[in-house]
């Protein structure tokens, strides 16, 4: 079971393969494709088309969203043609009860907690430790971060505001001059589409009362982020490492505390948000420990290999159920939200629990295909009442890396040594960094390298 997040629309025409470079889901989709390979029969595919692979997919309302779950799907299960036919057939959209949509029950919470952001971000003075503390009272390591940079407010909101004046320059210049105004910009894009979408962004930072509006940070590191990775050789703005990094830490201050300041209303916010999806995803987990159907599973059909119809298959009786939900940052945010301060974990000296929450904390943002990825396993040879039945491993990665972002956190995984071995026995899954070469997945610590993911497991 997998929720993933989708910031940013189709890569271009090499989705797919895009797609399938992303690390933790490569791991996922191997594993599913190539843990049974060994034996004749057991790959992915073979399971998916002898149906004993229960497989539904489900996206927001949003397009992008939609397209990349079906690029997705076509990649995962090998699928040849277009991708319209692919997402009619296979992702569900509509009539999903607000499932992967947000809430408006937490828009008042949020404007609320946006309000007291953008007063404490109006500051024209060095913030001192209470000031970070009221900020950052879950003492998150990024938000930490970045506010030892950012320092004075109002100071960073200015630099950032001189720093677009001149890129605005830098633009005008570029495109009046002959030799470079038929340069090609990313995706086609004109200097005149160029030079409009940065104006706005210089005229609605700065109001009319000399005030920030912070709720612009976001569109300002993001446009940023994009003209640096696909445009810089075009424009050669000399200060555009500069203007990303100042936009980043303030965003790393700004996008994650409009989801609240505090863990309660954090989790207010949070459960406005998402509450249907964790209903689904609940029942997605009692369904597949043989509990009766409950009313969020209700009108899911599932298609089974009849045994006595499985001549040629080693297995008949394997039956693997995979759920997958393309949605938008603001669920991610929340997920991560109710299993940080929901009380998963009765003992808080957890050792690997806490490993794990001080990764998430260091994660600065959450970027194009960020996912949470729930894998739950039956032993069956254990007792059905036995508490070692079942283990569930939750993943989580921050997801694609811009090119310029090179200070990330580590986080190597943990899971189970073996399934017929006590829980408490881990070893590490080390997967190859984002934009890496892919060198496939080791069983033993240090044969790869180490994926920026943090993973926690569970026997019951």
């Amino acid at each position: 079971m997998a929720v993933l997040s989708l910031g940013a629309p189709l890569l271009g025409s090499d989705t797919v393969e895009d797609l399938r470079q992303e690390p933790v889901f490569y791991l996922y989709i191997q594993t599913l494709r190539s843990e049974y390979a060994g034996t004749q029969g057991l790959g992915l595919l073979r399971l998916h088309s002898t149906y004993r692979h229960d497989l539904k997919i489900y996206a927001s309302d949003e397009g992008r969203v939609q397209m990349t779950a079906a690029a997705f799907a076509k990649g995962l299960l090998a699928l040849e043609g277009e991708l319209t036919p692919i997402l009619v057939q296979m992702v569900k959209s509509a009539n999903t009860n607000g499932l992967l949509d947000n809430d408006c029950d937490s828009y008042k919470h949020q404007n609320m907690v946006k309000n007291r952001l953008h007063e404490a971000m109006q500051q024209d003075r060095v913030m001192t430790q209470e000031d970070m503390d009221k900020l950052n009272p879950t003492n998150s390591r990024s938000i930490s971060t970045a506010l030892q940079f950012i320092q004075n407010p109002v100071q960073m909101c200015e630099h950032v505001f001189s720093l677009i004046q001149k890129l605005n320059v830098r633009i005008k210049i570029r495109k009046g001059d002959l030799k470079t105004k038929e340069l090609p910009l990313y995706h086609g894009e004109s200097w005149e589409l160029m030079q409009r979408r940065w104006a706005k962004l210089e005229k609605d930072f700065r109001t009319k009362n000399t005030k920030f509006d912070i709720s612009k940070i976001p569109d300002i590191y993001d446009c940023i982020k994009y003209d640096l990775q696909h445009n810089n050789h075009t424009l050669q703005f000399e200060h555009a490492e500069e203007l990303y990094k100042c936009a980043k830490y303030l965003a790393d201050v700004v996008i994650p505390q409009e989801y609240g300041i505090t863990p309660q209303e954090k989790m207010a916010i949070s459960q406005g948000i998402c509450t249907p999806l964790l209903k689904k995803i609940r029942a997605d987990l009692q369904r597949n420990i043989g509990e009766e159907e409950s009313e969020e599973n209700a009108g899911e059909s599932i298609n089974r290999l009849n045994p006595v119809y499985s001549h040629g298959v080693s297995s008949p009786s394997r039956h693997v159920r995979t759920r997958l939900y393309f949605t938008s940052e603001s669920h991610i945010h929340s997920l991560l939200t109710v299993l940080r301060f929901g009380g998963l974990i009765d003992n808080p000296k957890d050792e690997q629990w806490n490993r794990a929450m001080d990764y998430i904390g260091a994660v600065s943002e959450l970027n194009y295909l960020s996912q949470i990825v729930v894998m739950l396993y039956e032993d069956p040879t254990k007792d059905p009442s036995s508490d070692n039945r079942f283990h569930v491993e939750l993943h989580f990665s921050p997801g694609v890396n811009c090119c310029v972002h090179k200070n990330l956190p580590p986080g190597p995984g943990f899971r189970p040594k073996s399934r017929n071995e006590p829980v408490r026995e881990k070893y590490h899954v080390c997967l190859p960094r984002p934009g890496a070469a892919n060198t496939g997945v080791r069983s033993q610590a240090g044969e790869a390298g180490v994926h920026t993911a943090a993973c926690y497991t569970s026997s019951h």
